[in-house]
Order: structure tokens, then C-alpha cells, then sequence
């Protein structure tokens, strides 16, 4: 029997086939539009200033991008080192930098992705992060070790620093990048508008380099995991561990009421209230010498707040039902041993759920980065990225509603934008979204 004779005789399989088959006709359609809209946006740009260019520079192997390189070669190597069964790492170094205190493990990250926020190379800071990152995955395989445990050998670090390398080392020894794709992908000044007799052709003073926006989405999207993971993680171990029944009864509801609250209510809100509140902070910073300049109700701390408080419930509620998913036998088992309802929550629990957990992370990064009104009325729509959080700033998504709600002639330079500046984000999407369910899948725990 034939394909289309099955569904003449089952109705109902018929309608959810045309119902599936909508659904993947429609996002084909939009992918479809963002490719054709972004290859004429290239292709204009490409027909005045070519494809791309750029200037070789060894001397910038001295610069910050080049102090990065050299940090994730070194993390390499330490990750290389740490794979061999008979490494010299444990005789190099004492068992205490293997295995310190919890305490300086989460100082040291907390002053890592602090750094990573305000620091002003963030291919610095990346590199700074995967180095703590790399130093803690080899201090767990010296200590497996060293007392026995179950040795399973990645080659994941590796490629990713590998990837990392070539970027950082290309940003340090190339410069003045021109051409299509190098000024797009490469350059941080973005000005796509300007004042040309034919609307479709090219100024000298337009210039499309979307790192500005980019950076500023990631340094709000970061701010924001910053507030909303402690949180979020927090009241899914109470909820789940030590909340009575009735009091879950209360804070779960609440939770999805967060959740239902528009993102243009959370905008306003922070506008209203969050903004001269961190206004206030950012005079006393001013005030002190720690910013050059006097901050502004805009800005993306602002942002950061506010999304931090969108996405603390979707981060609560899987983490919680991850927690939730663990059997009780392991939980009974830990108090059983001797061990301490704190020690039972965080060496039992949440290691089991960890899955769970990061996945519910990235997923709340993924939100996090597609915001877009709360974003718009707290940030701001000044497209420049700066060290100095307490200035106004543009994310990707605040560009987009921002050009949109103008005037927008059609075929204009500034109209093809929105689409190569929308693909751009929904690749960065998609990308988060894989790699949370591939860490759901790969490191989910079977019971």
C-alpha cells in the first residue's frame, strides 16, 4: 500500500501529517527568507568593497588577543598532559591545587566571570575561563587517580581549544579588516544608516561590523546567569528537599506567574524602578574612580537584572524536576551512611541531576540571548559595546525592533541588516539549544 493511500484511509494520521508538514514548510520558509535577504546584504556590501580583506600584523602576538592565545596553549597542553595514564602533573604539583577548598573554587570562578563582564578584551577573559575550566576538569582526573574512581578520557576540551586558538591567534596577528565578511564578522562599529542619494548604494561613513552588538548580547546574557543561577538553582533545591507540601503548593504557581508576566511589563519595570536604582550604584562608582564616566538609566546591568529575573523560572522549574527525577533510594541511602542533609543535597543530588541542571542553564542562555523588549527599554539603543556596564548599549535583538519600528524603506542597506544581524542570532540560538540537548542526552543518569 502506497503512502498517500494510507492517509486517504486514516483521516486523523492525514491531519497531523498536514499539521507536522505545516509546521516544517513554515520554519523552512523563514530560514529561507533570513538566507536570501542576508546574500543580497552581502552581496551589495561585497560589490563596493569586496568580499574581504585584511592586514597582517605579528606584533600583535603582543597584544591582549595574543596573552589569550598563549593562555589556551597552555591550557591545551595541560588538558594533553592531564590525559596520559603516567602524567607528570602529580609530581609537578602538590595535591592541594588539585584538590582545593570548595570555597576558593567558587571565589575563583566568581572573580573569572566577573572579569569576563568588564574586562575589555573578551577573547581575554574567554580565555581566562576555559584555563580555570581546564584546571578544574585535570584536578578531578588527578584525584580519580590518585584514590581510585572511573577514568573516562574526552576529547571535547581539545577541540574546543584547538577552535579557540586559531580564533585568538588570527584576531592577534591580522587587523584593519575590510570586504563583506571581514567587516561584518570581524569589525565592532556598527553604523548601517547614512545619508546617500540612491538609498540601496553604500556611504564611506556606513560601516556593518556586528561585534558591538554581539558583545553586548553576551555581556547581558552572562550578567544575567549570574543573577538567575544562584537564584533559580537555589529554590529548586528547597523546593525540592526541604520545602513542605503546602508550601510547594504556593511557590510553584508563583513561579509560572513569573513566567506568564510579558517581557514588555519587565522592560517597563526595569525602566522604572531597577534603572535609578543602579544609577545610584554607578554615581558611587563614578564618585570613587572605578568608571570613567557617569552612568546612565540605560545600561546593560539594567538588562542584566531583568532578564536574570525572566529566566529564573525556567531555570527553578527543571532544575527542579531534574532534582525531582532522582530516585529516593539514592537519598535515603546517603542519610543512611551518615551523611548530613546539606552533604546528601550537594554531593548526592545535585550530582545526579546535573544533567538536568546545565541543561536548564544553557536553555535560560538561549532565552536569555533571543530577549528582546525588556532588553530594548532597559539597555538602551546606543550601538557600541564598552567595558563600562553603566552606559547604554544595543543587543542584536534591540537593533532588530528597533529598525523594524521605523521607517524601513524596502531594499535599503539598513533593511537588509535585520535579516544578516537575524540569522546571526538565530544560528547562536540553534547552536545553545543543540548543545543543551546534547548534554541532556549524553550525561543523563538512567534509573
Amino acid at each position: 500500500m502506497s503512502f498517500l493511500n494510507r492517509l486517504s484511509k486514516d483521516k486523523a494520521g492525514t491531519i497531523l501529517f498536514l499539521t507536522s508538514l505545516s509546521v516544517i514548510l513554515i520554519t523552512l520558509g523563514i530560514i529561507q527568507t533570513l538566507l536570501f535577504e542576508t546574500i543580497t546584504f552581502f552581496t551589495d556590501i561585497a560589490e563596493h568593497r569586496g568580499w574581504f580583506s585584511l592586514e597582517w600584523d605579528v606584533g600583535g602576538i603582543f597584544s591582549a588577543s595574543g596573552f589569550a592565545c598563549l593562555l589556551l596553549v597552555v591550557a591545551l597542553l595541560l588538558d594533553h598532559e592531564s590525559k596520559k595514564e603516567k602524567n607528570r602533573l602529580t609530581f609537578l604539583f602538590p595535591t592541594v591545587v588539585w584538590n582545593p577548598h570548595h570555597g576558593v573554587v567558587k571565589a575563583i570562578f566568581i572573580l573569572v566571570v566577573l572579569q569576563l563582564l568588564f574586562n575589555d578584551s573578551f577573547l581575554l577573559g574567554l580565555s581566562i575561563l576555559f584555563l580555570v575550566m581546564i584546571w578544574r576538569a585535570t584536578g578531578k582526573l588527578q584525584m580519580k587517580r590518585i584514590f581510585g574512581g572511573n577514568i573516562e578520557i574526552s576529547n571535547t576540551w581539545r577541540n574546543v581549544l584547538s577552535l579557540f586558538i586559531f580564533i585568538t591567534l588570527f584576531d592577534a596577528i591580522t587587523m584593519n579588516y575590510s570586504g563583506a565578511l571581514g567587516e561584518f564578522f570581524l569589525q565592532s562599529q556598527w553604523t548601517p544608516t547614512g545619508a546617500c542619494e540612491d538609498r540601496r548604494s553604500l556611504c564611506d561613513t556606513m560601516s556593518f561590523g556586528v561585534n558591538s552588538l554581539l558583545l553586548t548580547t553576551l555581556q547581558v546574557a552572562f550578567g544575567a546567569l549570574i543573577i538567575a543561577v544562584p537564584l533559580g538553582v537555589g529554590c529548586a533545591i528547597y523546593l525540592s528537599e526541604y520545602a513542605p507540601p503546602r508550601l510547594v503548593a504556593i511557590v510553584k504557581p508563583t513561579l509560572e506567574i513569573l513566567a506568564g508576566i510579558p517581557s514588555v511589563v519587565y522592560g517597563f519595570f526595569a525602566f522604572i524602578y531597577i534603572g535609578p536604582l543602579v544609577v545610584e550604584f554607578g554615581e558611587y562608582a563614578f564618585a570613587n574612580g572605578w568608571i570613567d564616566e557617569p552612568p546612565n538609566v540605560l545600561n546593560p546591568i539594567n538588562g542584566a537584572i531583568v532578564v536574570g529575573v525572566m529566566i529564573l523560572p525556567l531555570i527553578a522549574s527543571m532544575s527542579e524536576d531534574a532534582l525531582r527525577a532522582v530516585p529516593n533510594e539514592l537519598r535515603e541511602g546517603s542519610l543512611a551512611l551518615g551523611a548530613t542533609k546539606i552533604e546528601t543535597t550537594m554531593k548526592v543530588m545535585i550530582q545526579a541531576s546535573l544533567s538536568g541542571i546545565v541543561a536548564s542553564i544553557i536553555l535560560a542562555l538561549s532565552r536569555a540571548v533571543g530577549e528582546t523588549m525588556a532588553v530594548t527599554l532597559a539597555v538602551g539603543t546606543v550601538a557600541v559595546f564598552t567595558s563600562n556596564m553603566f552606559l547604554p548599549a544595543q543587543t542584536m535583538t534591540a537593533y532588530i525592533a528597533q529598525r523594524v519600528g521605523g521607517d524601513l524603506p524596502f531594499g535599503e542597506i539598513g533593511y537588509l541588516t535585520i535579516f544578516a544581524v537575524g540569522l546571526y542570532l538565530f544560528v547562536i540560538t540553534l547552536c545553545l539549544n543543540l548543545l543543551g540537548n546534547k548534554v541532556l542526552s549524553t550525561y543523563r543518569e538512567a534509573y
